[in-house]
């Protein structure tokens, strides 16, 4: 992967000879380039190892056609408006046609140009931006309300060293309300295809990278989930960015369920005065992993409230890693401010890395951080099994009930469902099963 930060500036089509990149592209590539790949000497990457993504040679994944029944096999069963993505580019023939009041348009360079900036832009955002050839921005009119969730199913289709790159930007027009459900996974681990299903040990995965930017105008509410069920042995990269206006609600809730490498940044700014977000998160590594969540917030204007739940769940010789900033500027006051982290350590050669801060220039204001980390607490165990509940299954209730604070707060039961069922899976393949 080193070798393609170094390319000269007349290989800018080194990732599709048919597409070189144009203006826009080049930039973020030309940022991509002076930033380098990190390494463990940098701060934000202290506890994110790249040593193995580094030693990848990658190539760029082609469009594929998929069939509807394996459409079928990767969706989750809900009623919803649904866009599939193959591979990152967005399939109109796998897609609904009827997408209730929402508007879609070809997210082009020119309309990426005119977008709000970065929030909080780094290496692997800047190549997304440079090597996404295609994307959608979606639109939902002012005074509309969506009346069944917007669905993005991203499809990872089985390859060995792919780039796959997916860029899109959603508009909630003034007094508007929509949900809207981000879903990557990996057809490699949901196909009955021989080919699919059978990959060699030696399989390296993928690298996916994701921006989805979300524009939410005054009076308007949004709620989001953003789900990563990928490929066991791919690496991803995903950036969501929230610009915030007046008087709006906003949740967005992030759940990073399997993946070998999953770096996911939740970056908003709370542009307008009496608005409100909740941000809350869920981690599952396992194995050898390493999922780092990262959140970075601005509280622009004054008498805003945001609150922030994110929690980790460890086991085997996996590492976690949360990282989250509260920022308030000098002019907003009455700011409340929020944020927890509480991680779960099932086995003694898992890792967690938390830091929790606060930046704060304004009185007036009213802003809190905390953190916790421990294992199963035996006297729970114990209390359990006093009443003849067996271990595995004690433990295995104590999880449960230490995710549910997050799984309850999901309103929609096929997201809820489908986060239990990789805790079930997690825990029995690692032992923990009653």
């Amino acid at each position: 992967m080193a070798g393609l930060l170094e390319k000269s500036d007349t290989q800018w089509s080194l990732f599709d000879r048919n597409a070189p990149l144009d203006g826009y592209g080049k930039q973020h590539w030309q940022s991509a380039l002076e930033l380098g790949l990190p390494t463990s000497c940098d701060e934000d990457w202290k506890y994110t190892d790249l040593s193995e993504f580094q030693q990848l040679d990658f190539f760029e994944k082609k469009e594929e056609a998929l069939t509807t029944q394996q459409v079928e096999q990767c969706r989750m069963d809900c009623d919803a408006y649904i866009l599939v993505f193959v591979n990152g580019v967005y399939q109109p023939a796998l897609s609904d046609s009827d997408i209730g009041m929402f508007r879609l348009s070809s997210l082009e360079s020119k309309a990426k140009e005119k977008l709000p900036h970065a929030i909080r832009p780094e290496i692997f955002l800047h190549l997304t931006e440079a090597m996404s050839h295609s994307g959608l921005c979606i639109s939902l009119g002012e005074s509309c309300q969506a009346e069944k969730p917007l669905y993005l199913l991203h499809i990872e289709t089985p390859a060995s060293g792919a780039i796959i790159q997916a860029r899109n930007h959603i508009v909630l027009g003034q007094h508007s309300q929509a949900c809207v459900i981000e879903h990557f996974v990996s057809l490699a681990d949901r196909s009955t295809d021989e080919n699919a299903s059978n990959l060699s040990s030696d399989h390296v995965g993928n690298y996916v990278g994701a921006r989805l930017t979300m524009q939410v105008e005054s009076n308007s509410q949004l709620e989001h989930y953003h789900l990563c069920q990928g490929a066991s042995r791919s690496f991803y990269f995903s950036h969501n960015d929230l610009h915030i206006g007046r008087d709006a609600k906003v949740s967005s809730q992030s759940f990073l369920l399997s993946g070998q490498l999953i770096r996911h940044h939740s970056s908003s700014v709370l542009n307008g005065e009496n608005s409100e977000l909740m941000l809350n998160s869920l981690c599952l590594p396992d194995s050898n992993c390493t999922y780092d969540s990262r959140t970075y917030l601005e509280h622009n204007k004054g008498h805003c409230t945001s609150e922030q739940l994110h929690k980790m769940i460890v086991q085997d010789q996996a590492t976690a890693v949360f990282d989250g900033m509260i920022k308030v500027a000098p002019h907003a006051l009455k700011t409340n401010g929020q944020m927890d982290n509480h991680n779960l350590l099932l086995s003694d050669e898992c890792a967690v890395n938390t830091k929790p801060q606060l930046e704060i220039y304004a009185d007036d204001v009213k802003c809190s951080h905390g953190t916790t980390t421990g294992a199963i607490s035996e006297e729970h165990v114990f209390y359990l099994q006093a009443r003849g509940i067996p271990q595995c299954q004690a433990e295995q209730m104590i999880t449960f009930a230490f995710a549910a604070e997050l799984t309850e707060a999901i309103t929609i039961p096929a997201i809820a469902e489908l986060v239990c069922n990789c805790i079930t899976k997690k825990l029995s393949e690692n032992g923990n099963e009653g």
